[in-house]
C-alpha cells in the first residue's frame, strides 16, 4: 500500500528515545498512524509538530500494518503562530482531542477535513476575532457530529416544518423547533443561537455559550464513552466557556 497527500498532525506520541508515534489527518485518505524513526532528532523535531500542515508519504507493505510516513514537508506551522495565546491552544486542542479519540482511522472525511483546514488558518490569523473563532469552533463541533453520523437538523421546525423563527433544539430528536411551537415547553428545549442558522447576524457572547452548551449535549449525549479522552476534551471546553464569560 502506498500513497502521497497533505495533511494535519493530530497527536504524537514519544517512542523510545528519539522516536514518536504519529498521528495525521490526511485530506484525502483520513487519519493515519506511522512509526517515525528519529522524529525527535534536531533536524526533524519542527517537522512533527501537533498542528503542523505537512504533505507526506505513506508505505506499508500489508493494508492493515501501521506502516511508515516518509517525505515529510513542513507546509504551514499552524499552532507556531497561537503557541502563546492559551484561548486559541483550547479551541485547537479540543477538536484535536476530539480526532484521535472518536475518528476511526483510514476512513475518508475530506470535506471535514476542508472545513478544518480552513479553521486552522483562520485562528492562526492575527486579524481574526475570538468571538468569530468561537462561533466557527461550534459550528466545526456540530459538523463533527454530522461527520459521525450524528447530525442535528436545525433546517426546519420538527413541529411545524417552518424554516422561520427557529429558537429552540429539541434534546430527544436534535431538531430545530420554531418560538410558536415551543411555547409552554421553552423550559425543556436547548436554546438554538441565532448565528447557527442564519448566514449573517450579529451574536453576543450568551449566544456563543448557548451554542457551546447545544453542541457540548450532542456530543455528550451521541458519543461520551467515559473515557479519559473524552473527559480531556470537556474540560477544555469549560475553560472556553471561561475565556467567553471574561470577554464580558
Amino acid at each position: 500500500m502506498k500513497f502521497s497527500d497533505e495533511g494535519i498532525i493530530i497527536s504524537t506520541k514519544k517512542y523510545g528515545e528519539n522516536s514518536l508515534i504519529v498521528k495525521i489527518f490526511a485530506r484525502d485518505h483520513g487519519i493515519y498512524r506511522s512509526f517515525v524513526r528519529g522524529a525527535k532528532s534536531k533536524k526533524t523535531n519542527a517537522i512533527y509538530q501537533v498542528g503542523n500542515l505537512v504533505s507526506f508519504e505513506f508505505r506499508s507493505r500489508l493494508e492493515d500494518n501501521l506502516g511508515s510516513f516518509f517525505s515529510v514537508n513542513p507546509i504551514s506551522s499552524f499552532c507556531s503562530r497561537i503557541m502563546f495565546d492559551q484561548f486559541r491552544l483550547n479551541c485547537v486542542r479540543s477538536l484535536f482531542s476530539m480526532l484521535d479519540s472518536l475518528f476511526l482511522e483510514r476512513e475518508n472525511h475530506s470535506d471535514f477535513f476542508a472545513q478544518l483546514l480552513a479553521f486552522m488558518q483562520k485562528i492562526s490569523a492575527e486579524t481574526s476575532e475570538k468571538k468569530d473563532i468561537v462561533a466557527d469552533y461550534i459550528k466545526l463541533e456540530l459538523e463533527m457530529l454530522k461527520e459521525l453520523g450524528y447530525g442535528i437538523d436545525l433546517s426546519s421546525c420538527v413541529v411545524t416544518n417552518s424554516t422561520t423563527n427557529l429558537a429552540y433544539v429539541s434534546p430527544k430528536s436534535a431538531h430545530a423547533v420554531s418560538i410558536s411551537a415551543a411555547t409552554s415547553h421553552e423550559n425543556k428545549l436547548l436554546k438554538l443561537p441565532s448565528f447557527l442558522v442564519e448566514d449573517a447576524g450579529e451574536f453576543n457572547d450568551q449566544h456563543l455559550l448557548e451554542g457551546l452548551h447545544l453542541s457540548g449535549f450532542f456530543l455528550q449525549k451521541f458519543l461520551s464513552s467515559g473515557q479519559q479522552k473524552f473527559s480531556h476534551r470537556e474540560e477544555i471546553k469549560e475553560e472556553i466557556k471561561k475565556d467567553l464569560v471574561k470577554m464580558r
